[in-house]
């Protein structure tokens, strides 16, 4: 028992074992990763709650038991800071938030630091997240248009023929200018972690009625034949413009390009789409034809701009 004693106390043993406290700190960034470029999924909420709380407690104890270790001390400062993205992004995902939040402030609390370092660190990481949540809270919901949106297709979307596409049609109503849309995702680029489902967000909008075509638009035929994908009769999409070789010499689908869209959020604020009308007008009339018959612009480059142009606005 003593010799158990001298190794459990030794400090080079606590700080060995403290590493191990970084794990945790991986799992918190790679949340912070998924919330921002998937969408989190349950398939069995209770039972990630379960392992994900166990995990966390067993991390508690580990943060208790080397709380003495200098590496311990900067990994808590690190949770505190890699944990805030996740809880803005994510806010009322309570099976993620609260064991990642109780661990994180229990591994600050507990460490053995100085305590004028722990009190400017407590204040600065409380001035972050009560002034961080205030700005990010405004900007998300005074200074955006809520929306309301209604999937109307199947929750998996329309597959296509090949496995590697799904489209949905997306009824979005706000108080301004509400639309229709089509947007095609990959269909395999989710990510199956046990109990969750991390949901790509990549998707590319391929058509798109303003208000006052909402009604026709609400009886859009979406059907895909081959590999391509018909809206009403009318193709909007293959899936052959998207293949390319890689380095190793491998046919694989590009993402890459402009007419994705790869940001987490969709947001919808009315001076976005200020800027994109006078876009369009502006384009418009440079286009337009001059009295001797010529364009100040190519066919192309109109294309290229009107494509932009709606998906900005749909951005």
């Amino acid at each position: 028992m003593n010799i158990l004693k001298k190794i459990v106390t030794n400090k080079w043993f606590i700080m060995a074992v403290s590493i191990l406290c970084a794990a945790y700190t991986l799992c918190l960034c790679y949340f912070a990763y998924a919330v921002f470029f998937y969408d989190i999924e349950y398939t069995d909420k209770t039972k990630f709650a379960i392992i994900y709380s166990a995990i966390s407690l067993l991390a508690a104890l580990l943060f208790l038991y080397t709380r003495r270790s200098f590496i311990t001390c900067i990994i808590s400062l690190a949770n505190l800071l890699v944990f805030f993205p996740t809880l803005m992004l994510d806010w009322g995902n309570w099976p993620l938030l609260i064991p990642a939040a109780m661990v994180t402030l229990f591994g600050f609390f507990c460490c053995k630091m100085n305590d004028t370092l722990k009190t400017v660190f407590g204040t600065i990481f409380l001035l972050l997240y009560i002034l961080g949540g205030i700005a990010f809270f405004l900007i998300m919901n005074v200074f955006r248009v809520t929306t309301v949106d209604t999937l109307l297709t199947p929750s998996g979307g329309i597959i296509s023929e090949s496995g590697n596409f799904r489209c949905f049609v997306l009824d979005v109503q706000n108080k301004s200018t509400g639309k229709v849309a089509v947007y095609v995702q990959p269909n395999k680029l989710d990510k199956q972690l046990g109990s969750i489902t991390l949901k790509t967000t990549i998707k590319k909008l391929v058509k798109q009625a303003i208000k006052e075509n909402r009604d026709d638009a609400l009886h859009y035929d979406v059907h895909w034949s081959g590999t391509k994908l018909y809206i009403n009769g009318e193709e909007y999409f293959d899936e052959l413009d998207f293949l390319e070789e890689n380095e190793s010499g491998e046919t694989v689908y590009d993402f890459t390009d402009d007419v994705w869209i790869h940001t987490y959020f969709e947001v919808d604020y009315p001076i976005f789409e200020l800027i994109d009308r006078i876009t369009t007008i502006v384009s418009e009339k440079l286009l337009t034809p001059s009295e001797d018959g010529e364009t100040t612009g190519t066919d192309d480059s109109s294309e290229t701009l009107s494509e932009t142009t709606t998906l900005s606005t749909a951005a």
